[in-house]
């Protein structure tokens, strides 16, 4: 019987243990405006953006795509990505950077041109990746 009681307790401790471990991985939402990397899942494939640099002459994106069933090797970068602003200004992607992957995992860091002085906050369109029509990652550009 007494056996049988620490092994509930040992049981309860592990499995807190694991909830705990589980909860303490930060998940970031392409809701969450002010994370630097943020994805979004959807058609068999996930979408990592994270902001490099938002100031100077140029701003820095990597994005990378993830999946288990669906061939990236036909997605170019210069036709996926898109930076906007709030007012509705748009920078086209000027320079694709250290490419790498293919098949089911590809990434790169996307340059865009500089900033207009009046965006307060930028938002990376990925469009047309595995029939999701488009996938919207927001930042401020101010800290």
């Amino acid at each position: 019987m007494r056996r049988g009681v620490w092994l509930t307790v040992l049981s309860i401790v592990t499995v807190a243990g694991v909830i705990g471990l589980i909860g303490a991985v930060p998940v970031v939402w392409a809701g969450a405006s002010s994370a630097l990397s943020q994805q979004v899942a959807g058609g068999g494939v996930t979408v990592i953006a994270t902001l490099m640099k938002a100031q100077g002459e140029a701003t820095a994106i990597k994005l990378a795509l993830e999946t288990h069933s669906v061939n990236l090797d036909g997605f170019k970068w210069e036709a996926i990505a898109t930076l906007r602003d709030e007012n509705g200004g748009t920078y086209p992607v000027e320079a694709v950077e250290q490419a790498s992957g293919g098949g089911h995992h590809r990434q790169a860091v996307l340059r865009f041109g500089k900033l207009s002085p009046e965006a307060k906050t930028i938002e990376l369109i990925v469009k047309d990746v595995a029939g999701v029509k488009e996938r919207t990652f927001r930042w401020p550009t101010t800290e």
